[in-house]
Formats: structure tokens, sequence, C-alpha cells
């Protein structure tokens, strides 16, 4: 259990990406969460909103409201309001982020091929699967199952 703790407060993760990103943060004067909610945008389809990219973050609103704001003054993100409910703002990438999107691609990718390397495919399937389970136990907690465990 021990292990399964320390991998789920994913801070040597953090500073491996930060490692990773140092190039990039450098070329472009954005920091670690600016180029990941880049990547964020670019990569998932499902994540256009500030919920979205909180919950996928798990940072808070407020602090990620500023760093949306930054991005769009860069010109790197549009807000456009949601067509069917104008209450929801969703974020999208604009062309001057294209190059940055490419370049966080390519180091995602190649970060995520050093973590898993020399672990089998059915390994990495047991593992996906369990993480499944994990994060799924955990959103049933924040839905006020928590009550059940005092």
């Amino acid at each position: 259990m021990e292990n399964i703790e320390k991998n789920l407060r994913g801070g040597k993760f953090k500073r491996l990406l930060e490692k990773a990103m140092a190039d990039v943060k450098n070329n472009t004067n954005l920091n670690r969460l600016e180029l990941e909610i880049i990547y964020l945008l670019s990569h998932y389809d499902d994540i256009t909103t500030l919920t979205d990219i909180c919950r996928y973050t798990q940072m808070n609103k407020g602090h990620m409201s500023t760093t949306l704001d930054n991005l769009v003054k860069q010109g790197y993100v549009i807000c456009r309001r949601d067509d069917k409910d104008r209450r929801y703002v969703k974020y999208e990438l604009t062309d001057a982020s294209e190059q940055i999107c490419q370049e966080m691609e390519n180091l995602w990718s190649a970060l995520t091929d050093k973590v898993v390397e020399g672990i089998d495919e059915k390994s990495l399937a047991v593992f996906n699967s369990v993480s499944e389970q994990i994060s799924h136990n955990i959103d049933k907690l924040l839905e006020n199952e928590w009550e059940l465990l005092h």
C-alpha cells in the first residue's frame, strides 16, 4: 500500500515533468502549468472548460482562471461561449500555439516512453486497469461516500 500512496502523490513525476519541460519553458517564457494546459487542450477533445481543466490538473479554479487569462493575453488560447449554454466558456487553442503543441506532444510522448521503459504490455494493461479502479473509487468517495468511512 505504501507504493500506491507514494505514486498517488505525484511529486516525483511533477519534478520530472519540470525538468523535461525546461527547454520549452525557456523558449516560450511559459511556466509548467501553462504548457500543461496547452498540451491538455491540444491532446484531449473532452477537456475544453475551466472545470474540465481543474478536474484534470487538480488545481483550484481561481489559480486556473488566472493562468488561462494569461494564455489568452499571450494569444495562445481564446475563449468562446458555448452555443447551447451561454454560461459556459470553452477554451480553444489559437494558431500561435501550434509549434508549442507539437513540442509538447513530442516531449510528452518521449517522457511517457521513458517512464514505462522495461514494462511489458500485459503489466501496463494491469496498471491501467488498477489505476482506473482507484480513480473510480476516489470519485465515489468524493461524491459523499466519505461519510461511510466514519
